[in-house]
């Protein structure tokens, strides 16, 4: 090899060696970005939601493989709850609207999980879902179908009974909303008292820190 050979060899492996050393370095030594300040929980770590396996109210299976690919705004609650189930869904509905405004929308899903399977029917979810807006789902199940995605969201629900009518029974649960990742994780818990605007602009502080 001639001497010019020998140079340009050099340096070249020192040029790698420099961009090594400045990848490495970029990674050990950059300081992380810092979280986005929500108006909720913000969680960077969850893990992989648990399988499940529910009714969605078209009367399918609807699975934790479901979640996978968009991003999905959950929430607890039963058609017969009489106050905090509504508002809920009115305030997701302007949430869904205020992200369709911004061109946010396109990927993203709103499940409405009932904790009562004893009346809420697939037909019965389909028409309470879809009367707040044509894009929201619904699904439910058994108490031990109910499980795994209850305790993974960290949610909390139980039947109060009426002594002067078993029919007439509710259910105590939390109003909390729960944002999945398109890789199936729970990334923010928004809790109570939701605010649409501010959920839509954390929504996309959000979806820009994630990796």
């Amino acid at each position: 090899m001639t001497r010019r050979g020998k140079l340009l060899g050099l340096a070249l492996v020192g040029g790698l060696a420099l961009a090594l050393g400045w990848v490495l370095g970029e990674r050990l030594f950059r300081r992380p970005s810092p979280p986005p300040d929500i108006a909720g929980i913000y969680l960077p770590d969850a893990p992989a939601l648990p399988p499940f396996r529910l009714v969605h109210h078209s009367g399918q299976p609807f699975t934790d493989k479901e979640l996978q690919g968009r991003w999905t705004f959950l929430y607890f609650g039963y058609s017969y709850c009489p106050d905090v189930c509504p508002l809920a869904m009115v305030d997701l509905n302007r949430l869904r609207q205020r992200l369709a405004a911004t061109g946010a929308d396109g990927d993203t899903a709103y499940l409405f999980v009932s904790v009562d399977p004893q009346r809420d029917t697939p037909e019965r979810l389909r028409e309470y879902v879809t009367y707040f807006n044509p894009k929201f789902q619904g699904a439910t199940g058994s108490a031990e179908a109910l499980s795994p995605l209850v305790k993974a969201l960290h949610a909390f629900y139980q039947r109060v009974d009426n002594p002067d009518d078993p029919e007439r029974y509710t259910m105590d649960h939390t109003s909390t909303i729960s944002l999945i990742d398109p890789q199936g994780r729970l990334r923010a818990i928004f809790t109570p008292p939701q605010n649409p605007e501010r959920m839509a602009a954390d929504f996309l502080a959000i979806r820009a820190a994630a990796p």
